[in-house]
């Protein structure tokens, strides 16, 4: 009987290398394109540029690990992993300039800040902060070149492995690859829900996820090998399917990432109460804006005075067929210079807040990264959902600066652009209210009976459009001798001193001088902590005329109803001042000490001017820009805060002009801010690097005083002749191990069991590993006698050390082919 010959083993139909390439590329193009979903205008080809380096780099560290054993084999491994991790950062947009050692902060703050921006913006995002854009994008990148790191990264086999003939060599983490992948397909789909080829998307993840696994299994003839695979892959595609068909995230991604925030954003109240300062003023970075010019960077029009101060509007405006803005805008507002109108994109830092902060007029809001609306004030946008770190969006904004010889004979209020511009309502004194009996009420229409504590005056325009009147709100009844009321009302010494700086005044523009020099007087102060007016009195009448003591809100406040009382349209705007600028971020780094409130006045042909009457060497104003001074005055020193010069008489400047050593950029920390808010390299940031920096010579270190040998054995004997020599303790030649033995054995029993299982495992077949103990007390042994810092010496001697396994001999199969032929 003939014996039955041994069956071949089975071929499989694809090398594992180009399996997994397959698979890889499969799987990681379909990540790429799906991850494309996160960001507005990233092109494929862009996104495929990640998995062709992915692939690279799987193919690199297949050919690493082919290189003969040696130095360039060690270092391939970790310069293919440097390498690829690069190209990945290069293709994300983040500039190189930033790997130098002065840009580091910049960029750890902007990657810091683009990945809690996560939290608040909207995909696919396409606003105008470009770091959430290059987070997006460095992730993607380097997540497929992780999984094409780990397709073939090395590993040491365990001992007593069997292969089969279909078990392909122990190389690389597959499994942990294709988790990688899957992160990068199903990330859009937890951030975004599913799209109307959920099914699709399910099916192909299903089907590459099983092709990268097992494609290097598959036999030559397959047979039900393939039926396999499709049964799994459909299996596996039904609930992928059925979980990216929901429609809605899987994950709330907002409020991870605004968990990585600071707990106590900044917020602001833009409300009027001429009390001591409450705001923040903590030196905190809350916004940066990227403009070519400084500007006033404004919340909030406070465009109605009522009775003891200024606040918002109540009521929307109609502007008939025009957008609401065309109501801040002169009529041939087209014949502005271009210089003018503005494009500005701000950032959100460190704040919460639903005004949309632009400048000037705002016309329109770009590439948000949440939804906003015009706001009930001309030239003013509102956030529905608060405006948080990480959120950003371009302005078109409308900021005239006409020089101060084109205002000089500028008109205003010949034409009323928005009702009640020139109204204020006053409270009477207690003393001048007057009622109305119940049987006049009873006969005159509209008429309710009781006493009138207050009025609305309307004042005629400077150029003498319209007539003074007077109404009484919730009375039916009018007047029209204005000077009258106004001399029974809580603001009589303001109305005199209006009406005389009036009487000395031809243009409208030399109004406004005289009353931007009256609060600049010697008199005046700017404090923080004003003395509050007694009870009955109002607090800008109370700083106007007696205390002088008061901050920007007293200052711009009083400036505005002055302005009111001689028919020039004026209102006071809340927001921030230009801030400092940064060269190196390319943009003004606004803080909370910039909070901020001046005065904008109507000129007709030019529209809404911003003047400043808050005093110099103010915490907003020390920030940042100034008035233009006098014609013909000296310009103040570089290093001097120039604060807010006079606003009425420079012919070759515009209003604004800027502190020169903020045009070189300086950009330097304010009092109060702290580390991390400052235009340079915070203190934990060095501290980080200087660790890093350590660390990495320590390893280098360490690799090169590492013990030779052939065997673990080899090596731990050399590691403790060389131990012995760093601490002063040189073995003479010829010593044995025997000799060492009795030489340090005697300082513990674990150092002499040590030393001989060195001596006896050395020329052992298959010695036992060293006990740990043993090496500890060695350590200890030879620190002895060595005084104070010995136990360093003998760490430093004889480190902690993990011993690679030994590997194990490759084993081949051949299939020989022997034919034996007899002749007879």
């Amino acid at each position: 009987m003939r014996p039955k010959a041994p069956k071949a083993p089975t071929r499989a139909l694809l090398p594992q290398p180009v399996a997994r390439i397959v698979g890889l590329a499969a799987l990681g193009a379909l990540g790429a394109l799906e991850w494309q979903r996160l960001v507005g205008g990233l092109s494929s080809g862009r996104a495929l540029l990640w998995v062709l380096v992915a692939l690279g780099a799987a193919a690199a560290v297949l050919g690493a690990e082919r290189l003969p054993a040696g130095r360039l084999r060690v270092l391939a491994l970790p310069a293919v992993t440097v390498i690829a991790l690069f190209l990945g950062y290069w293709l994300s947009g983040a500039g190189l300039k930033l790997l130098k050692p002065h840009g580091w902060d910049d960029l750890l703050s902007g990657l810091g800040g683009g990945l809690q921006a996560l939290g608040t913006v909207r995909m696919p995002y396409v606003s105008a902060d470009p770091w959430p854009r290059i987070v997006l994008e460095l992730l993607g990148a380097e997540l497929l070149i992780l999984a094409g790191l780990l397709t073939f990264w090395p590993r040491s086999p365990r001992a007593g492995d069997a292969r089969v003939p279909l078990t392909p060599p122990e190389r690389g983490y597959p499994f942990v690859a294709v988790a990688v992948l899957f992160v990068v397909v199903a990330s859009p789909v937890i951030s975004l829900g599913g799209t109307a080829s959920s099914l699709l998307l399910g099916l192909g993840l299903a089907a590459l996820t099983v092709v990268f696994l097992w494609l290097e299994r598959l036999p030559l003839r397959p047979g039900l090998g393939v039926a396999g695979l499709i049964a799994v892959a459909l299996l596996g595609a039904l609930p992928i399917a059925a979980a990216a068909d929901r429609g809605q995230p899987w994950f709330d991604y907002r409020s991870f990432a605004e968990s990585l925030g600071p707990d106590d954003p900044v917020r602001f109240s833009w409300n009027q109460s001429y009390g001591p300062i409450t705001w923040p003023r903590d030196g905190n970075e809350i916004m940066r804006v990227s403009s070519k010019e400084p500007l006033y960077w404004k919340a909030r029009n406070l465009d109605v005075f009522f009775k003891d101060g200024w606040t918002t509007r109540s009521e929307p405006l109609d502007p008939g067929p025009d957008p609401l803005f065309s109501l801040d805008l002169p009529d041939d507002v087209q014949d502005a210079p271009a210089s003018w109108t503005h494009t500005v994109s701000v950032s959100i830092r460190r704040m919460r807040i639903r005004d949309v902060i632009g400048a000037g007029t705002t016309e329109s809001i770009t590439d948000g990264s949440r939804g906003v609306e015009q706001g009930i004030s001309p030239g003013t946008w509102d956030a529905p959902s608060v405006l948080r770190r990480g959120d950003s969006y371009t302005a078109k904004v409308y900021v005239p600066t006409p020089t101060q010889e084109q205002l000089a004979d500028a008109t205003t209020g010949a034409v009323e652009r928005q009702p009640d511009e020139r109204v204020i309502t006053v409270p009477f004194k207690p003393s001048e209210v007057r009622s109305i009996p119940r049987s006049a009420a009873s006969i005159i229409a509209k008429t309710k009976a009781g006493p009138i504590t207050d009025a609305e005056v309307h004042f005629s325009s400077w150029e003498g459009v319209g007539a003074d009147r007077v109404s009484f709100p919730g009375t039916g009844r009018s007047d029209f001798d204005v000077d009258s009321v106004m001399r029974r009302s809580i603001y009589e010494q303001t109305w005199e001193l209006s009406k005389k700086l009036k009487s000395e005044s031809a243009q409208p523009m030399d109004y406004v001088r005289a009353v931007y020099d009256y609060l600049h007087g010697p008199s005046f102060r700017y404090v923080e902590r004003p003395p509050q007016p007694p009870a009955g009195q109002a607090p800008l009448e109370y700083f106007i005329n007696q205390t002088h003591e008061g901050y920007c809100q007293h200052y711009a406040g009083a400036m505005a109803l002055m302005l009111r009382m001689a028919g020039i349209p004026a209102r006071v705007a809340t927001g921030f001042s230009p801030g400092g600028f940064s060269a190196r971020k390319k943009a003004w780094i606004v803080r909370d000490t910039d909070a901020h409130a001046w005065v904008e006045v109507w000129f007709d042909k030019y529209g809404w001017v911003t003047i400043d009457p808050t005093p110099n060497a103010t915490p907003a104003r020390s920030q940042i820009a100034a008035l233009a001074p006098l014609r013909g005055a000296s310009p103040p020193p570089a290093a001097a805060d120039t604060g807010a010069a006079d606003a009425a008489a420079n012919t070759e400047k515009p209003n604004i002009s800027v502190r020169p050593e903020l045009r070189l950029g300086v950009d330097e920390p304010i009092s109060g801010a702290t580390a991390s808010d400052s235009g340079g390299i915070s203190f934990w940031i060095w501290a980080l690097g200087v660790l890093v920096v350590a660390v990495i010579v320590l390893a280098v270190a360490l690799f090169l005083r590492r013990p030779r040998g052939k065997t673990p054995m080899d090596r731990a004997i050399n590691e403790v002749e060389n131990a012995l020599e760093r601490v002063g303790r040189p073995v003479t030649v010829g010593t044995t191990m025997t000799q060492l033995e009795r030489r340090l054995g005697s300082h513990s029993p674990e150092v002499k069991a040590y030393l001989a299982a060195l001596a006896a495992g050395r020329y052992a077949l298959s010695p036992p590993p060293l006990p740990r103990s043993g090496r500890r007390a060695l350590r200890r042994a030879l620190a002895q006698g060595l005084g104070f810092g010995g136990g360093l010496r003998a760490l430093w001697a004889l480190p902690p050390r993990v011993e690679r396994p030994a590997r194990e001999p490759r084993s081949r199969t051949f299939e020989v082919d022997t034919t034996v032929r007899v002749q007879s």
